[in-house]
């Protein structure tokens, strides 16, 4: 039998699976790491903690399993997207690395916004202009730092840096390159219109491959460190967010992944770059060669959910520990008993802004509609369905733009509830199906390797291997009747408020 790691170096953990050529996940394990905040507004991590979070995972992985080192052919990678390091060219990290949250590069963003045409940005990169993107933020190095950017070889994304780690060599692929403010979305090759507006040099950007390529093979000294043979292969892999599509199966036309974390990123299948003039979803090139993603970033979801719990499920948090359950199923059986739509009780789930059905960093949570006859009960399943009234928001929006959607698979935490994913169905109007794993990203990233090692002849064929749906939720009629009534009752009380949103922002 042969093996294959898929490594997911998330915000908070690197994670790591042992994949046997069957698609069975045979060993996992994980290492932290701390988000450092040193400034309000700034969010950055040591990239030598990426290291030493990798070398424990996977050495876990192998010694655990037992499986000789010979077995196990290729490392694939996933890692969080819209962060970087800038590196020398021996792939030294000059600084903390400045991740995906971090929104130092606002004044960086507002001057490119003053003197370029937005559209055409757009329309280059299928993004919108947004410090959230790393071509800001490399501004901001070289603003702020000039020293260090001078000195910068090359600047990479998390997943990259690993990857060169491993292997010594630089590469990034075309879902992350896609996600840095910097490429040509049609031409999947950096844009040097994009580099003239940020000023950034593109011979100083990392050759961009396929997600499934063969980046080198892994150092000598980090072999003996993790229990591996210094022939294993490196395999690039892709950002986080398509990895979750690869390990949900999502990889053809017409399917959805809802990622329920925290947040709650959406991805559709696109056979081609779609631009969303409202700016509500953006195109970027998938881990699958022949096709893009539209994506919506993520709306706090599963967040609300544990906000919810933490301040107002305290019964359900004390019986789950007695009952060595989660608190969440207690809540969910407490939902399941009031009737859809929550008897006219309606979250706008805005707690920390939105980015559904709007970008609006002012915007708040509002709960409305609430009477005497409301409980405990009643608010616990308007949170999740508030956060389906935003998956509806993304997925009419996509198709609105022309893509037909048939099916959307649940993945993250929050798809390990049976009402939540039924919520959904009936919201959208669209089956839900779970897989085998809800937690997809690092299996993702093994499916990358396992193609990339030559185990499968395609990547749909390694996907196909891996991802089994074991369940299947289908839209009841009379509850999306109740739901078609309460969204447009959602969409109104949002746009409605919005002026109050921004009056309410500049008084905080």
């Amino acid at each position: 039998m042969r093996y294959v790691i898929g490594c997911d170096v998330g915000s908070q953990s690197v994670k790591a699976i042992l994949l046997s050529e069957e698609g069975e996940i045979i060993a996992e394990a994980s290492s932290d790491y701390p988000i450092e905040y040193p400034q309000p507004t700034w969010a950055q991590q040591e990239a030598r903690d990426w290291e030493k979070a990798t070398n424990e995972a996977i050495a876990k992985i192998v010694q655990e399993s037992g499986v000789s080192k010979e077995a196990i052919l290729a490392i694939g990678i996933d890692a969080q997207v819209d962060g970087f390091v800038a590196v020398d060219a021996a792939g030294t990290p000059l600084h903390p690395a400045i991740i995906w949250m971090d929104r130092r590069a606002v004044a960086q963003t507002e001057r490119v916004r003053q003197a370029f045409d937005e559209k055409e940005i757009f329309e280059l990169s299928g993004l919108n202009l947004d410090p959230y993107h790393v071509a800001p933020k490399i501004r901001w190095l070289a603003d702020e730092t000039p020293q260090i950017f001078k000195q910068a070889h090359t600047f990479l994304m998390p997943g990259s840096y690993i990857a060169c780690y491993l292997s010594g060599e630089i590469g990034i692929d075309y879902s992350n390159a896609s996600s840095m403010l910097l490429m040509d979305i049609r031409q999947r090759e950096w844009s040097s219109r994009l580099c003239e507006i940020f000023e950034i040099p593109p011979d100083r950007l990392p050759p961009i491959y396929p997600a499934n390529h063969v980046l080198g093979t892994l150092k000598r000294e980090l072999a003996e460190q993790m229990g591996l043979s210094p022939k294993t292969l490196i395999v690039l892999g892709c950002g986080d967010e398509h990895a979750a599509c690869l390990g949900a199966g999502v990889i053809r036309p017409g399917m959805v992944c809802d990622i329920t974390g925290t947040a709650e990123p959406v991805c559709a299948v696109a056979e081609k770059p779609f631009f969303d003039e409202s700016g509500l979803v953006e195109t970027h090139c998938h881990a699958h060669p022949d096709y893009w993603l539209l994506e919506n970033p993520g709306f706090v979801s599963g967040g609300n959910y544990r906000w919810f719990r933490d301040h107002f499920g305290r019964e359900e948090i004390v019986s789950a520990r007695a009952q060595a359950v989660e608190a969440y199923q207690l809540l969910d059986r407490l939902a399941e008993d009031v009737p859809p739509g929550s008897e006219g009780l309606i979250l706008l789930p805005c707690l920390m802004g939105s980015v559904t059905p709007t970008w609006n960093a002012a915007t708040r949570g509002v709960f409305l509609g609430f009477s005497l006859t409301h409980t405990r009960a009643h608010f616990a399943r308007a949170v999740l369905e508030g956060s389906a009234y935003g998956l509806r928001d993304i997925v009419d929006r996509m198709k609105e733009l022309g893509l037909a959607i048939e099916q959307i698979r649940a993945v993250g935490g929050g798809a390990r509830s049976p009402l939540w994913r039924q919520i959904k169905a009936d919201v959208t109007g669209l089956p839900v199906s779970l897989t085998q794993t809800v937690e997809t990203t690092a299996l993702g990233a093994a499916i990358l390797a396992l193609n990339g090692a030559g185990l499968t002849k395609t990547l749909d064929e390694a996907c196909d291997l891996c991802v089994k749906v074991i369940e299947t939720r289908y839209p009841q009629a009379q509850n999306a009747a109740i739901y078609n009534q309460r969204y447009q009752t959602y969409r109104a009380a949002y746009f409605a408020l919005l002026p109050v949103f921004e009056e309410a922002a500049k008084n905080a």
